[in-house]
């Protein structure tokens, strides 16, 4: 009797044995071959937000009138457009370009022009001391003309204290220019202020036109 449950515990002892073999045995092979068996799912790319189009500005000034208060303006709008979204200078224009229809292009890829307005921008002269803006070459002039001619919003920015013109001091191409709401720029302590205002006003604009 004693070698017969010897036996039948050997005989149990094995087949547990064979039974947690054969459970290693799988979990290796299903790890080594899982992954043949299976695919690697990836998961699907996420959906492309839709893109929001920033309005593209272009920034009308004379450098000898404003051009310290218009570099603190472009700076801000830079910062919160980006700089291929603002369009500020003529040095842009490639050489030999007739800046003529360099200036109108630029302006008709624009669909904002800001009109940098300071205390010399109606009475500045040319150096044969004509005024400036009563030549139909003038860079100002042709720039705000375009912009009117293409009925893109023209938002007059007044720093330096400066006042909107009178319509009669304009020539006759420029006169509805005076019927363009204006918005005051002023110095520090006031001038992220004035710019904050502005940028809320030109996104209101085009989500109202988007």
């Amino acid at each position: 009797m004693a070698d017969g449950t010897s036996i039948s515990f050997i005989f149990i002892g094995v087949i547990a044995l064979v039974l947690i073999l054969g459970i290693l045995i799988g979990k290796i092979l299903s790890k080594l071959f899982g992954d043949a068996k299976e695919p690697n799912r990836q998961p699907p790319p996420p959906k492309p937000r839709r893109a929001v189009k920033a309005p593209t500005i272009f920034i009308s000034y004379r450098r000898q009138d404003s051009g310290d208060a218009t570099g603190r303006i472009y700076d801000r709008l830079v910062q919160h457009y980006g700089r291929e979204a603002i369009f500020k200078d003529v040095d842009s224009i490639p050489l030999g370009a007739d800046f003529r229809g360099a200036l109108d292009k630029a302006v008709g890829q624009c669909n904002l022009l800001l009109a940098v307005i300071g205390r010399q921008w109606l009475s500045s002269q040319n150096e044969s001391g004509a005024r400036r803006l009563d030549d139909s070459r003038d860079f100002v002039r042709i720039e705000i003309e375009s912009a009117m001619r293409r009925d893109i919003p023209v938002i007059p920015l007044l720093v330096q204290g400066a006042g909107m013109p009178g319509e009669n001091d304009l020539p006759q191409s420029l006169q509805a220019l005076v019927f363009r709401n204006a918005i005051p720029i002023r110095p520090d302590p006031d001038f992220h202020h004035d710019i904050d205002r502005l940028i809320k006003g030109v996104e209101l604009h085009f989500k109202n036109n988007s």
